[in-house]
């Protein structure tokens, strides 16, 4: 039988044992299976590649589900650890929230054993306290951190409570997910349901882990809206593209460029104006062809960007190798370029012979007929069927450049 004093010691070393000893860390923020939505997503990613639409469409309904489920959750144990006296007195800093629950929970010394060579809002510092004996307030906010650091920096959330909660609500909803969705609507020919997809995801833009895939939405819409034979609707996204990333190309810089362009011919207009290539390239494009299939003003201005773009990056590459290169004329240029292997493939992917055909026709059309013809005789130099034949014809009968769209 143990005696009283035995009794004492061993209650006194169990005291000190869990006191000391470190709880299991809590179950990640997850619903389900505990797998992450981003698994889910990629999963209907492959199932859309292989063809296996229904596949895909669960896969993306179930990445939707979890990522609701998770942030919802996430959401309410967020409210919850803030309303914590420590939380309610720091105010609004995530730091200042984390240092007044340490200092609730631990002895100084054994927070700086625990902070020593860390960042006190690194991932790995944080996982290291999540660790620990903590209060239940404590783990929550923790953990609600963690997660939405899976998805967003520390320094997009500004040391800001109120951006935190901002962030936890923004994902909530899985734009992703549902723009692939509208996918698989489309190519099974459910274009009223692919629509409806691609507006969701649109209306969740905020939410989008990489915001640039803004684009990949808008462009999508634009097939669909062309597969409706929709041209006004495709019209309006096109131009939203370009609004957006053209910014910077205001009245006074197209005017000016355009004059250039009418007035001093192409060489000119390169020597002077680079625009760096954007997500907008291929909506100028294809506004340049589609108002100059209608006999519409814009299409010279639009074809002038698209092949500014292509150029300037290409300039680009020569000047990482040649830091003293200096435009001089285009038919060198091509010849230049020709050698390079990155940079000719860079323009056969750029589309260049069928972009400088669309900028030559709108050119004659509107009255740079030399520059146009110039640029005709580039194409022609550059063999690339079917453009190469066409700007051969351009140059016997000028006038075939007036182009005109099927009734």
């Amino acid at each position: 039988m143990m005696k009283a004093s035995s009794k004492t010691a061993f209650a006194c070393s169990m005291v000190l044992f869990f006191c000391n000893a470190p709880l299991c860390p809590a179950q990640p923020l997850q619903s389900g299976s505990g797998e992450p939505a981003w698994l889910s997503l990629e999963r209907g990613k492959r199932a859309f590649g292989d063809k296996d639409f229904g596949d895909a469409i669960m896969q993306f309904d179930n990445a939707i589900a979890v990522r609701r489920g998770t942030f919802s959750t996430a959401a309410t144990r967020l409210d919850q650890a803030l309303e914590a006296k420590a939380a309610i007195k720091a105010g609004d800093s995530i730091k200042a929230v984390l240092v007044a629950f340490a200092a609730e929970d631990f002895l100084q010394r054994d927070y700086d054993r625990l902070a020593a060579g860390r960042i006190s809002s690194s991932k790995s510092f944080l996982e290291a306290l999540r660790r620990e004996r903590i209060s239940d307030s404590h783990r929550a906010f923790i953990e609600v951190l963690l997660l939405v650091l899976e998805y967003r920096p520390m320094e997009a959330m500004n040391d800001s409570i109120s951006t935190l909660r901002n962030r936890v609500r923004l994902l909530i909803t899985y734009p992703e997910a549902e723009f692939w969705k509208g996918r698989v609507f489309f190519v099974e020919g459910e274009l009223s349901l692919a629509e409806l997809q691609y507006k969701r995801a649109y209306s969740m833009m905020p939410s989008l882990e990489i915001p640039d895939e803004l684009y990949t939405i808008l462009y999508a819409m634009a097939e669909l809206y062309d597969a409706q034979s929709d041209f006004i609707a495709w019209e309006n996204v096109m131009k939203s593209i370009v609004d957006s990333n053209d910014a910077t190309i205001d009245a006074y810089l197209r005017e000016a460029m355009m004059a250039t362009l009418l007035d001093d011919g192409f060489n000119r207009f390169m020597t002077l104006y680079r625009i760096k290539p954007a997500y907008s390239l291929d909506a100028n494009a294809a506004l340049a062809s589609f108002y100059l299939e209608r006999g519409r003003a814009p299409a010279l201005m639009h074809a002038a960007i698209a092949v500014n773009m292509s150029l300037t990056r290409a300039i680009a590459m020569v000047e990482l190798k040649d830091r003293n290169y200096s435009w001089n004329s285009l038919e060198e240029f091509l010849q230049l370029a020709a050698r390079r292997k990155d940079i000719s493939v860079h323009l056969e992917e750029a589309g260049l012979p069928r972009l400088l055909l669309t900028l030559a026709d709108s050119l004659y059309i509107a009255g740079g007929r030399s520059t146009a013809a110039m640029l005709w005789s580039a194409v022609n130099a550059l063999g690339t069927a079917p453009y190469s034949a066409v700007a051969l014809a351009r140059l016997a009968s000028p006038a075939t450049a007036v182009r005109r769209v099927a009734p």
